[in-house]
């Protein structure tokens, strides 16, 4: 299985305000069992975004960043 790592401190600063909104409400909306906390912290923590497969997390990769969620800020992880 393979997950997308968001680091959630890039995103809330180098992220258009907008773009930082959508993923918080993504998050927050989501199902649960497919995000997982890697390291808690101020003023953003690292999640993993559990995916089907590789092909899916690069997807989600892709989406996230037509959303304005900076490169950066996004890895995929086996």
């Amino acid at each position: 299985m393979a997950a997308l790592r968001v680091n959630e401190v890039a995103v809330n600063l180098y992220s258009p305000r907008e773009a930082a909104n959508w993923w918080a409400l993504y998050r927050a909306h989501g199902p649960a069992s497919r995000f997982t906390t890697v390291t808690a912290a101020i003023p953003g923590d690292l999640v993993e975004v559990a995916c089907e497969d590789h092909e899916d997390a690069e997807w989600l990769r892709d989406l996230l960043i037509e959303r304005g969620i900076p490169r950066t800020a996004l890895k995929i992880v086996a």
